[in-house]
């Protein structure tokens, strides 16, 4: 005699697997093609450059006066006019050196993407997408910062050690015990064209999401998984 309470579970479990076999297929179709994103410092480095030499210029100036007056004025004036062109020439100089960081960083590729993976401009290899389960973007006035999580199942991707010339490249870190992978670059470009903030979340969240749908049909449906890399 047959059990019409397991046969009704039954159909049930089935209506579920195939309502969330057919969620999988939707959100595994994403998108083909990969793209490369880019840094744009130009702009910002011209307008450091400015404000650099301005102030190395006036510092400067300021220390050749003392240097001029000090035969008559007091001492006082002249370790005045002395500190305040030192004062204004260190930051000018600093600010002289951020602008030629900026200005090597102009075009360099921060981070590569494919249907499948996601390579760091400083990564060994590139890394399955579905390693990753998430990530964070902050937006500033001067920089973009991406920090993307690594799911707990994966390990982080080898990156080349950061040193004062990564700072001439939008070079990632690993952060949080290799938990976390951040990356800071100025204006994010891709294609030659400039991203907003929330044009540069939905496209990586559409990659991202793509590739862990196809990662868990791959675990739960393989034959279903197989079929898709196929067609693809």
């Amino acid at each position: 005699m047959r059990n019409g309470n397991w046969t009704c579970c039954r159909l049930m479990d089935n209506d579920e697997r195939e309502a969330h076999l057919a969620y999988l297929q939707a959100q595994a179709d994403g998108p083909v093609e990969g793209f490369e994103l880019r840094e744009r410092s130009l702009g910002k480095a011209l307008a450091c450059a400015v404000a650099g030499l301005s102030l190395a210029a006036l510092g400067a100036w300021l220390m050749a006066l003392a240097v001029q007056f000090a035969p008559q004025a007091g001492s006082g004036v002249t370790w005045l006019l002395a500190g305040f062109g030192l004062g204004l020439a260190v930051p000018g100089l600093a600010a002289l050196a951020c602008a030629a960081v900026l200005y090597r960083r102009q075009g360099k590729l921060a981070l590569s993407v494919t249907a499948d993976t996601l390579c760091f401009a400083n990564a060994q290899a590139p890394t399955p997408l579905h390693a990753f389960d998430g990530f964070e973007i902050e937006q500033g006035y001067f920089s973009t910062r991406l920090i993307f999580s690594v799911s707990a199942s994966s390990r982080a991707p080898a990156l080349a050690p950061a040193c004062f010339k990564a700072l001439a490249a939008p070079d990632a870190v690993a952060v949080a015990g290799g938990l976390r992978v951040r990356l800071w670059l100025c204006t994010p470009v891709v294609g030659g064209r400039r991203l907003a903030l929330q044009e540069l979340v939905d496209l990586l969240y559409a990659y991202l999401q793509a590739a862990q749908a196809r990662h868990t049909l791959a675990q739960l449906f393989p034959g279903v998984a197989r079929l898709g890399e196929t067609a693809r």
